[in-house]
């Protein structure tokens, strides 16, 4: 329907004014539009959206999200609620109980309880929302064997007088924990997951709880090669909790050697290693389920059960069931045997025998000292002599420096290097032996004499010597800085003030101390050379150029009447040449007054 232009115009202000009204003055702009067109309030917002696009929308208040619970008391209501959640997720305190406590403890809630549970949904702060799971970091491996999650779990078989018996809720509870006393060795299930693959290996054993030598004896199983199994290969990466076993040094020390990193999950985050997780789940409901029905004497038949039921699944062989992997980055499912056999030759890394990888276990790492040609020497387990290994440009590695050397099964006679860092942390570094040596023994990178000149690479010290000499010589190259220091020219452009800063120290002022002159023996005593008063006489009346009057020769008699020292004769020739005014009766003499 066309209306006249005058009133679009007019309906094109109005909707201005209707975008620029308060909270609360549309009704009014509203009414005065009504009174001027004679339109009911419908008609005119159906025109004002159909002539010129203007939608009624409530109006944002000014101060939505605004409250007068102070967000200190919020914060500490929220907390307080959070606490009482115990580990099954049961909430015990509420907003009355905590805000009446809060209340006591000096908190001003100034609205309702209703209200305070929806500024704490708002804010997230509610106990709900807060339950509600974390964000999952989507996680990926390289390759067949690049990481291996590793889990034990206790099952619920155990086995008495040869004989299989799975544990019931009514017979094994919180309330009737004897009846785990009972049963003095458990069985307990490993479980390996390939992160890439999704293949999974299960191992039991019996044993009263975890310890390190049911793990050594589960990673031969898994990582070594099994009749009967396709899978087999050490892992670059190994991801488990912080169990007591996993963290044992002799395991640690294993998978150095091995070059296999370890990794832990914080405790409670089990969602970490979700594959080994599901994996632990798999074989529980469908493995495991079957033995209510046909039973296993022992641990070697339950293995063995277990190996032959773990290949069929992983490669999707057992009749009437389909297990594929299943995931969505994959156009269609497919086996997890099939997944694993994309492994190249370098990724799958072969365990070494079980009595190599006991002795890696107790093999300790050993202290080197750098050579000065920044090199170490080391007797590899491999190698029927000592091999010489270069650390030139490694960071953080000089001449004389202590390292720790460990050795490593893979790779030509490869070993660990840790150095020190400064801040105490250690750096890693993985080395082969030098082997480019000619028919005489010497390496055939090196400089040949008087044809060529290979300056070694700059360490750590001799970078940092270069920045000083910067400074102190600047603008000079190195050869300059050389010359410089044989003319003995001073550094730093002999801007350094480095000791005339001293005279302008104030001292404090001392007590002068009375000392005690030492008595030396007369054979150690200088000879004086003495002048009697007559050559004492001749010698000042000489010196000052006239004679003396009577009563110089007489002071000059009574003063010294046994001589005068030779060292003393100038003072006293002084005494005359200085006349001072005396009051003696006789007038002015040419005697100061002593």
């Amino acid at each position: 329907m066309s209306i006249n232009p005058e009133i679009r115009n007019y309906l094109s202000e109005l909707a201005k004014k209707l975008d620029a009204a308060a909270h609360g003055e549309r009704g009014s702009l509203i009414e005065e539009a009504q009174e001027f067109l004679g339109w009911p309030p419908q008609t005119i917002y159906r025109r004002l959206k159909t002539q010129c696009g203007w939608k009624c929308e409530r109006k944002t208040r000014s101060d939505k999200g605004q409250t007068s619970v102070p967000q200190d008391a919020l914060v500490v209501l929220g907390a307080t609620s959070r606490e009482s959640v115990r580990d099954n997720g049961k909430q015990t305190l509420f907003t009355t109980t905590a805000r009446g406590m809060l209340e006591q403890n000096g908190y001003q809630f100034n609205v309702t309880n209703s209200q305070l549970n929806r500024l704490l949904r708002d804010r997230k702060m509610n106990v709900k929302a807060q339950m509600v799971a974390n964000p999952v970091q989507a996680l990926r491996a390289l390759h067949p064997n690049h990481v291996h999650e590793v889990d034990p779990s206790l099952c619920l078989i155990y086995y008495m007088k040869n004989k299989q018996y799975i544990m019931r809720e009514r017979e094994f509870y919180k309330n009737k924990l004897e009846n785990y006393a009972k049963v003095k060795y458990k069985v307990w299930r490993y479980t390996l997951y390939d992160r890439a693959s999704a293949q999974f290996v299960p191992w039991y054993v019996e044993s009263a709880g975890e310890n390190q030598h049911s793990l050594f004896q589960f990673l031969m199983f898994a990582w070594s090669k099994q009749n009967g199994r396709l899978f087999h290969g050490v892992p670059k990466v190994i991801y488990w909790d912080k169990g007591s076993a996993n963290t044992s040094s002799a395991i640690k020390n294993l998978l150095d050697h091995l070059e296999v990193e370890y990794l832990e999950h914080e405790a409670g985050n089990a969602r970490a290693k979700g594959g080994v997780e599901n994996a632990n789940n798999i074989i529980e409901t469908q493995f495991e389920s079957r033995l209510r029905f046909e039973p296993v004497e022992d641990i070697a038949q339950l293995n063995t059960a277990a190996l032959s039921w773990a290949e069929a699944y992983n490669a999707n062989r057992i009749p009437g069931q389909d297990t594929r992997l299943k995931r969505r980055g994959l156009t269609e499912p497919v086996s997890r045997h099939d997944l694993w056999q994309l492994i190249r030759a370098e990724e799958l890394r072969l365990l070494p025998s079980v009595e190599v990888c006991q002795a890696l276990m107790t093999s300790k790492e050993q202290e080197r000292t750098v050579r000065s040609d920044v090199s170490v020497g080391f007797k590899h387990p491999q190698s029927e002599q000592s091999l010489s290994y270069s650390l030139k440009g490694l960071d953080g590695i000089t001449v004389k420096d202590k390292v720790y050397i460990r050795a490593l099964v893979y790779g030509d006679c490869a070993i660990q290097v840790q150095v020190p860092r400064y801040d105490g942390e250690m750096m890693t570094y993985r080395v082969e032996p030098e082997r480019n040596y000619d028919q005489f023994g010497q390496l055939k990178d090196a400089a040949i004499i008087g044809e060529e000149y290979k300056s070694q690479p700059e360490t750590a010290i001799e970078e940092a010597a270069k920045a000083m000499d910067a400074l102190a010589y600047p603008g000079q190259s190195v050869d300059e800085v050389k010359k410089s220091r044989s003319k003995q020219a001073v550094p730093f452009g002999g801007s350094l003030n480095a000791h005339s800063y001293l005279n302008d120290i104030e001292h404090p002022s001392y007590l002068q101390r009375k000392g005690t002159e030492i008595e030396t023996p007369d054979h150690l005593q200088v000879p004086v050379t003495m002048l009697s008063p007559t050559a004492a006489m001749l010698r000042i009346t000489s010196a000052i150029g006239r004679n003396l009057t009577s009563d110089e020769n007489k002071w000059l008699a009574s003063r010294y009447k046994d001589g005068i020292p030779e060292e003393n004769i100038h003072s006293v020739i002084q005494l005359f040449t200085q006349p001072v005014a005396t009051t003696s009766g006789t007038g002015t003499t040419g005697l100061r007054a002593i």
